[in-house]
């Protein structure tokens, strides 16, 4: 696939094209390399929202909590 960029501020590309001359590599290269560091990433966040409401959905489905120092002490004394 190919993609044209249009518009890439001028510190942006020196960055990048000294990034890619330092780890030898072709500015194509980096930029491909930034983009799978960057997809990897926004996949990463997307999976983290979702088990973050999924742990939420659970933690409400979860029925109140009493006070559990009755319990303890209730367990203590058994012993």
């Amino acid at each position: 696939m190919n993609i044209t960029l249009k518009n890439v501020p001028d510190k942006v590309y020196r960055t990048v094209k000294r990034a890619a001359k330092e780890q030898g590599r072709s500015l194509n290269a980096q930029i491909i390399q930034l983009l799978e560091t960057e997809a990897a990433q926004l996949e990463r966040r997307g999976k983290s929202r979702q088990w973050r409401a999924e742990l939420e959905r659970f933690r409400k489905s979860l029925p109140p909590m009493d006070d559990s120092t009755p319990l303890i002490r209730h367990e203590r004394q058994r012993r």
